[in-house]
């Protein structure tokens, strides 16, 4: 796009709109050679995508574990960390003929509340390859945001809540309830 161009472009959409006039007058990125502000296009198809029932392992200790805290501050201290590999069941437990279809792996941090930063791999299935980005508090109940994704969930959005279905000293397993949208590519 020439220079000239470019000027069109933003001169005409700032007149259609005053917000956008302000933004490209008082950008710093206005006096850039290229520089455009485009309003969004129109609705884009999306595909929604739920997963009802699956169920994550978290192991604390012994033969299970899959998750371990990293440095030698205690979890109750700002700054702790922990590193984790939780595998996600299509059943509740490895013993029904449960498949690991997903393994949410990433960290969190003791910052007040714990903060968690995660990527669900998919492993089987039609999404074998894809992946969920996760971010929020690793408890046993709430909500998870999904703020992002790859492969089929390419730019995915959603929520994940969690549900506790077995709390142990050692072990436990949470029921995952998945519900999302992505473009349609």
């Amino acid at each position: 796009m020439t220079e000239h161009a470019a000027g069109v472009v933003l001169s005409s959409l700032t007149s259609l709109h005053p917000v956008l006039a302000r933004a490209a007058d008082s950008s710093p990125m206005a006096d850039l050679p290229g520089f455009q502000i485009i309003p969004p296009r129109p609705a884009v198809e999306r595909l929604e995508f739920n997963f009802p029932n699956l169920y994550l392992h978290r192991g604390f200790s012994g033969e299970t574990q899959n998750q371990l805290g990293l440095g030698d501050k205690e979890d109750h201290i700002v700054g702790a960390l922990a590193v984790n590999n939780w595998p996600v069941y299509d059943r509740p437990g490895p013993g029904d003929d449960a498949t690991v279809v997903a393994r949410v792996q990433g960290l969190h941090v003791k910052s007040g509340d714990w903060h968690g930063s995660f990527t669900m791999v998919f492993h089987s299935g039609s999404f074998k390859g894809s992946t969920l980005q996760v971010m929020g508090i690793p408890v046993d109940s709430g909500n998870w945001a999904i703020v992002g994704g790859t492969g089929d969930l390419a730019m995915a959005t959603g929520v994940i809540t969690k549900q506790a279905r077995k709390l142990g000293k050692t072990n436990s397993i949470l029921k995952l309830t998945i519900r999302g949208f992505c473009p349609i590519h």
